[in-house]
Parts: structure tokens; C-alpha cells; sequence
């Protein structure tokens, strides 16, 4: 479809939505819809449960058989509606009193789900607040979060002991006991999509260093990572006892060419693991601890990605698993996904960037894994009064955001390995939240719930011709 076409279809189309019970349906002159929000046109075997399908492209399979591409939208956090800069808006357009009172959540999900139907979103991120949206029974598609290890990348502080050792019963258990809190109790959900573990976890050496000031503006200071971490513990610690072992097997066990790498001067490689804290920073111009540290943590990764999925699928077989959403605007991607992707259904990543930067990552993506995509949380952003330092690529005025956004939705959705987006955010996160002082979060509307009404209109018209697109590939 191109974009003289588009723009026309986009004139011309209009969605009439409805709720049915606690089902978000769709109606199109052209396009039906089961209650999951999946496209009828294209059906497959049902299972009660969502769950993947491959012909000519990779589809998400609605519980009820019909494709389904997740066209989402993060961050429905209630504080955002509630702070003292709006809370006088909020309670006029959820025509409630009290947003503190009993009433207020409720309001809130009944404005949310209308939002969704208002703008085309069939399904809701991993970044929502479930309390809200699935009280008091879920009523839209959505990702559940289920979180092993605490190491994301946008927390200021990410203590050492973060990174936990994978390789222990202490961590087999722990895994074991988050699985049967949320995974047992959620498994019989059909409106549940997949789970998702961290949000961007510090992998590589580039996710853990130091920077000064990252997009949108947040300073932080490096962290350790797991592979210095692991190797500095005692030999006691299985993970000291799995880096010895794979720095034997590198070194083809001759301790002497180890020594020479790391300017040390062991023994042998039991006196190696025998020794704490022997190399606590990383000598990043020394490409073979380089080397050693990355293959170390593909061998970590792999171990937490077997550990997680197991505990998982020993609670709830049938939901899919898309690991962490991994942060694909450094080197994660490119360095673990041959790893990640051997437990995971599909791939969960998050990238900010215009269509021919985010299009070059999945050209060399998808000849790593045959596994479909989800971009789980982006959007395109302005400066405002209020948002100085906004996450993501900005642009110069709200035409060349919704220009901006079209782009990406039409060039990924017609991607045959690409079946979701789910956008960031849907209200403005400014500064007058104080947890945004450093940085913000540009919406669909302002933090007053009035849409910036040039990017509505192009994402109803691009949710619209989703399917259409999905075929052009």
C-alpha cells in the first residue's frame, strides 16, 4: 500500500467499537472480528489460548482461531492520573469526585478501554497495572510481567547482588516460587498473550557502562554486570564454578596462556577458582577478556533463560514466553539473541528510532532466529515546556510525529516475521510528576487527557489498515 493509498484508506475507513461483556471487539465494513480482537479473515486451529502460527508470515492466533497482530499501548500507571497538576482534568472526564475513593480505578479502566477503542489498540503491554486493567476480570489482550531478576536499565541504582548466580539452587528455587504465584494463577486467563521477564536487563558490557547521559537525558553510573560479578565469587558459588570451567575448556585448559591474557599469575585454574575478587573491573581494550566475558555470558543467559521458562511451563504450559524485552538500541540484541531465542516463543524487544534504523536491525535479526517479533515499547516524541528530555527520538511538531509513527507501522506490519507494537505511552509523563524530573515520557494526549489530535487520527487510520498491511509483505 503506498502511502497515496494509505492516506485515502485512512480517510475512508472507520471503526465502530464495541464492548461485549469484558471482550474489546472490532467491526469494519470490510473486517470482522472475534471477541480477542482476532481477524476472522484469517483463521486457524483453535485452542482456547493464544498461541503462533507461520504461513506466508508469522501470526499470533486469536484463542478462538483468527489471526491476531497485538497493536498495543504501555503505561497505564494510575499515579499518572492522579497527581496534583491534573487531578481537577481527571475528575471531570471520569466524572468522579474522589480519585483517592473506590470509584476511581474502576473510572479509570472504563476510560482506558475506551481509549483503546478511540485510537485502535487491540491489546495492552507489558507495562500496564494489572490491578487496574484486569479488576475485576481482564477485558483486553495483554502481556503479564513476571520478574526473576531485578536488573532492568533504567533503575539508578542496580546493587552488585542484582546479578544474581543462575547457576545455584538458591535462584532454582526463587524462579520456582514466582512461577507459582503468577504464572499458576493466571494460566486458565484467555486473554493473556504471553509472559515477559525484565524490562531492557543490563547484559553486555555496553548496557553496564557508565553514561553520562542517555536518551532523554538520565545519568547513571556503570554497573558490574554478570559476568564480573560471577567470576569474582568464591568457589563455593556454582557460577564461579561454571566460568573456571568454560575458561579451562577456552584455554584448553593451559593456565598459562589465561595468565598471559589477564596479566595473572595462577597456578592452575583450581587456584583461579579458589580466589575472590581477583579482577574486579573489566580491561576493555583487552579483546580476549572481551572474548571470555561475552561467551561467559551467553553460557549465564542461557542458564536463566532455561531456569525461568522451566518454572514457568511447569505452572502454565500453554501461554507463551517471550523472555526479557530485550533493549535493542544497544548490543544486546545482535549478542544474545541466538541465545534468548532457543527458549523463547517470539522475540520481545524494545527500540527507539525511525523505520530505516529499526528496519536494519530486523534485516540482521531475522537471519539469526526464525521466530516472530514484537517491538514492546517505542514511540516518537516532542519537546514541551514540561518535557524537556523526553525518552526517544524527538521530532519538531506533532505532524512529524504522526508522519513519523505511520512510517514505522507501515513499514514493520508488513514485515512477514513482525506481529506486534505496542506504543509508549498514552498520556504525557511531564515533569510535574516528580519521579520524571530527569526524564519524560511523551503520550498520545496530554497529562489533561486532550489528544494531540493529528497522531490520533494516523494511528486509527494505520490500526485500521493493520490487517491490509500485514498482507502486503
Amino acid at each position: 500500500m503506498n502511502r497515496r493509498h494509505f492516506l485515502q484508506a485512512a480517510g475512508a475507513l472507520s471503526l465502530s467499537h464495541t464492548v461485549f461483556g469484558n471482550a474489546l471487539v472490532a467491526n469494519t465494513p470490510d473486517l470482522e472480528y472475534d471477541r480477542f480482537g482476532g481477524w476472522t479473515g484469517r483463521q486457524f486451529e483453535p485452542t482456547g489460548y493464544f498461541r503462533l502460527e507461520k504461513d506466508e508470515r508469522w501470526w499470533l492466533v486469536s484463542p478462538e482461531g483468527n489471526a491476531f497482530l497485538s497493536f498495543g499501548i504501555n503505561h497505564l500507571h494510575a499515579a499518572w492520573w492522579n497527581q496534583p497538576y491534573n487531578t481537577k482534568a481527571w475528575k471531570q472526564l471520569l466524572n468522579i469526585d474522589d480519585l483517592e475513593g473506590p470509584r476511581f480505578q474502576p473510572a479509570l479502566k472504563t476510560w482506558f478501554l475506551k481509549a483503546c477503542r478511540d485510537y485502535g489498540f487491540n491489546s495492552a503491554g507489558v507495562h500496564n497495572q494489572l490491578s487496574i486493567l484486569n479488576i475485576p476480570q481482564p477485558s483486553i489482550p495483554y502481556m503479564h510481567a513476571i520478574t526473576f531478576v531485578d536488573i532492568p536499565h533504567w533503575k539508578q541504582e542496580v546493587p552488585d547482588d542484582s546479578f544474581v548466580d543462575v547457576f545455584s539452587k538458591v535462584f532454582w528455587k526463587r524462579c520456582d516460587r514466582i512461577a507459582r504465584e503468577v504464572a499458576l494463577p493466571a494460566k486458565n486467563d484467555p486473554f493473556l498473550i504471553a509472559y515477559a521477564m525484565t524490562d531492557c536487563p543490563l547484559f553486555t558490557e555496553e548496557d553496564c557502562r557508565e553514561r553520562p547521559n542517555v536518551i532523554g537525558g538520565a545519568p547513571r553510573e556503570a554497573r558490574i554486570g554478570w559476568p564480573r560479578r560471577l567470576r569474582n565469587l568464591s568457589a563455593e558459588a556454582p557460577g564461579k564454578q561454571a566460568y573456571v570451567a568454560l575458561m579451562s575448556r577456552l584455554y584448553q585448559g593451559q593456565i598459562d596462556r589465561f595468565n598471559l591474557v589477564y596479566s595473572a599469575d595462577f597456578s592452575s585454574f583450581d587456584e583461579l577458582e579458589w580466589t575472590v575478587n581477583w579482577r574486579l573491573n573489566t580491561d576493555l581494550s583487552n579483546g580476549e577478556e572481551t572474548r571470555d566475558n561475552l561467551e561467559f555470558l551467553k553460557l549465564v543467559v542461557s542458564k536463566y533463560y532455561q531456569t525461568t521458562s522451566e518454572a514457568i511451563r511447569r505452572y502454565d504450559p500453554v501461554h507463551l514466553f517471550v523472555g526479557d524485552k530485550l533493549n535493542a538500541n544497544t548490543d544486546t540484541v545482535d549478542a544474545l539473541l541466538s541465545v534468548t531465542s532457543k527458549y523463547t516463543d517470539l522475540v520481545l524487544y524494545q527500540m527507539y528510532g525511525r523505520w530505516d534504523y529499526q528496519k536494519s536491525g530486523l534485516d540482521r535479526w531475522s537471519k539469526i532466529t526464525d521466530k516472530p517479533f514484537i517491538n514492546g515499547d517505542a514511540a516518537f516524541t516532542m519537546i514541551s515546556p514540561n518535557m524537556p528530555r523526553p525518552y526517544g527520538p524527538i521530532a519538531d511538531n506533532v505532524e512529524q510525529r504522526a508522519e513519523w509513527t505511520r512510517e514505522f507501522f507501515e513499514g514493520a506490519f508488513a514485515r512477514p516475521e513482525f506481529v506486534g507494537w505496542h506504543y509508549c505511552g498514552l498520556i504525557d509523563a511531564p515533569n510535574l510528576i516528580p519521579a520524571k524530573q530527569v526524564r519524560q515520557h511523551s503520550g498520545l494526549m496530554n497529562g489533561y487527557g486532550e489528544p494531540y489530535l493529528q497522531l490520533r487520527l494516523t494511528i486509527k487510520a494505520c490500526s485500521d489498515a493493520m490487517y491490509q498491511i500485514s498482507l502486503q509483505g
